[in-house]
C-alpha cells in the first residue's frame, strides 16, 4: 500500500538519520582489517559485521521504496513536474536516492573492499534474515548503467531548476531537506572516470565470483557425498560409554564440551589425532529458563524432553540427546573456567546457529554451514576471556577437539573434568587429577 506524502517525508527522516548512524564506522573498519589481514572473521567480528549488514540492507530497502513511490507521483517525465506536491515528491525521492548512493558507496569503495570480506558478506545468514549474494547485489546496483541514467537525469534537473528548489528551503514538510541537497547532489554526482572505474570493478568481482562459485559448488558436492558415506560406515555395535552414561550425565553442566571418538567410524582416517569430535552439552528446559538463555520461539519448541546437547553432523547443526551424542567409546569432558552469565551467552550465541547445515568442507570462514568444533569456537570465543587461535590444517585456519583438550590440559581458559575409554581407564570413569594424568600420555600417543 502507497504512503502518503506526509508519512513518507516521516519515514525518509529516520531512514536518513540511520544512514547518519551507519556511516560511524571506525570500530567497524577496525575488524574488517584485521579480518582482512587474518584471512577470516572471528565469531565477535562476525556478529558486529552481519548486525550492521542487515540494518544497511533494511535501509536500502526503505530508501528503494520511498523512490519508488516517488516516481510514480512525479511521473517519467520529469520536466512535466508543476504543482507544489509534485516538487516535494521530487525533493524526497532525489535525497532517498542520494542516500542510497552514499550507502552504496561507503560499502563498496570504503569498507568491502577487499574479497574476505566480499565473500563474507556474500553468505546467506538466515539468523539476520540475509540471502546469499546481498553484496554482489549492492554492487551491481550501485554500478547499474539504468540506475546510472536515471541519476544523471535527476541530477540535471536540479541543477536545472536550483533556483526554484531554493525557493522551497521554507517549505513546512521538505525545507530541512532542500538545505541538504548541495551536498546530496555532489554524491550522486559521481565523475566519468570513477563510474567506469566503479563498473569494470564490479565486472572483475562478479567473473570472479562465478569461477569460485562453481569450483565451490563442485568441490563441496563431491566432499558432502564423500563425508555422508564415511559418516554412515560404522559398526551399530554396543558402544563403550554405555556402561557410564548415567555417571556422565549427573556430572555435567550446560556449557561442558564433550570430545568424543568412536573407534569404528571410518572418518577417523581422514580427521587429525585420535578426539575427531566436539558437542556442546545444553542442558534441559529448566535449565535453559534459570540460565536465562535467549533463543527464537520456534528453537524452544525444538529444544525440549531429551534433547540437551547441540552437535554439528552429517544431519546438520541439531538439538540431540545426550545418549545420541555418547553412543560412542571415548569420552573427555571439558568445563569452561567462566561464569554462569558468561555460560548463558555463550549457549545462546551457539543456539544462533542451530538449524544451519554442516560444513564437509571444514572451511571456518563460512557461517553459513559449521563443522563439529566451530560450535565450540563460536560459542566461546570472546566471551568470559576466552579466545581461540585457529591453527592452519590443509591450507586452512581451523579449531580441532585436540586444540581444545590442549587448552584444558595447560589450565587455560578450559579444565579437563572427566575422560573415559582410553588406556588406565577403559571400564570406568577418570576424574579430576587421575584424568589429567591420562590423557596427555593417550593424547601424544595418538
Amino acid at each position: 500500500m502507497s504512503k502518503s506524502l506526509p508519512a513518507c517525508i516521516l519515514t525518509l527522516r529516520g531512514l536518513r538519520d540511520t544512514v547518519f548512524g551507519l556511516e560511524q564506522v571506525a570500530d567497524l573498519a577496525v575488524d574488517i582489517r584485521h579480518a582482512n589481514r587474518r584471512g577470516y572473521f572471528t565469531p565477535g567480528e562476525d556478529e558486529r559485521l552481519w548486525a550492521w549488514f542487515s540494518r544497511l540492507l533494511r535501509v536500502r530497502q526503505g530508501l528503494w521504496e520511498i523512490i519508488g513511490q516517488a516516481s510514480e507521483a512525479v511521473g517519467d517525465d520529469l520536466a512535466t513536474i508543476q504543482t507544489r506536491i509534485e516538487w516535494r515528491w521530487f525533493i524526497i525521492g532525489f535525497t532517498a536516492a542520494a542516500l542510497l548512493v552514499r550507502l552504496d558507496r561507503l560499502l563498496v569503495e570504503s569498507l568491502a573492499n577487499h574479497s574476505i570480506t566480499q565473500r563474507k558478506l556474500n553468505e546467506p545468514n538466515p539468523v539476520y534474515g540475509v540471502g546469499r549474494k546481498q553484496y554482489t547485489l549492492v554492487f551491481q546496483s550501485l554500478t547499474s548503467p539504468e540506475n546510472a541514467l536515471l541519476a544523471r537525469s535527476a541530477l540535471g534537473f536540479y541543477t536545472a531548476n536550483h533556483s526554484r528548489l531554493q525557493r522551497m528551503m521554507k517549505d513546512e514538510l521538505v525545507g530541512d531537506f532542500v538545505q541538504e541537497l548541495p551536498e546530496l547532489a555532489r554524491v550522486i554526482d559521481p565523475s566519468v572516470l570513477r563510474y567506469l572505474s566503479t563498473r569494470l570493478r564490479y565486472r572483475w568481482h562478479s567473473l570472479r565470483r562465478r569461477g569460485a562459485s562453481a569450483r565451490q559448488k563442485s568441490a563441496f558436492r563431491l566432499l558432502e557425498a564423500g563425508g555422508r558415506m564415511v559418516a554412515e560406515a560404522s559398526s551399530s555395535r554396543m558402544h563403550r560409554v554405555a556402561a557410564v552414561m548415567e555417571e556422565i550425565a549427573a556430572l555435567i553442566l550446560p556449557g561442558d564440551i564433550l570430545i568424543t571418538r568412536h573407534d569404528f567410524a571410518i572418518s577417523n582416517l581422514f580427521l587429525p589425532g585420535f578426539w575427531p569430535h566436539a558437542a556442546l552439552y545444553i542442558g534441559s528446559q529448566r535449565d535453559r529458563e534459570c540460565l536465562g538463555v535467549h533463543i527464537s520461539p520456534a528453537q524452544r519448541e525444538r529444544w525440549r524432553g531429551d534433547r540437551n546437547v547441540l552437535e554439528a553432523n552429517k544431519e546438520g547443526v541439531l538439538f540431540r540427546a545426550l545418549k545420541d551424542t555418547l553412543a560412542v567409546d571415548s569420552v573427555a569432558v571439558i568445563r569452561p573456567c567462566c561464569e554462569e552469565k558468561d555460560i548463558a551467552k555463550a549457549i545462546s550465541r551457539a543456539c544462533v546457529h542451530e538449524g544451519k547445515g554442516y560444513n564437509f568442507d571444514f572451511d571456518f570462514f563460512r557461517g553459513d554451514r559449521l563443522v563439529c568444533t566451530e560450535v565450540i569456537y563460536r560459542a566461546y570465543d570472546g566471551v568470559g576471556g576466552i579466545r581461540f587461535t585457529l591453527t592452519e590444517r590443509a591450507g586452512r585456519p581451523a579449531l580441532s577437539a585436540e586444540d581444545i583438550l590442549d587448552l584444558a590440559l595447560e589450565g587455560r581458559m578450559f579444565r579437563l573434568l572427566a575422560l573415559f575409554g582410553v588406556a588406565g581407564c577403559e571400564d570406568r570413569l577418570c576424574r579430576g587429577e587421575e584424568a589429567g594424568k591420562l590423557l596427555p600420555r593417550n593424547l601424544r600417543s595418538s
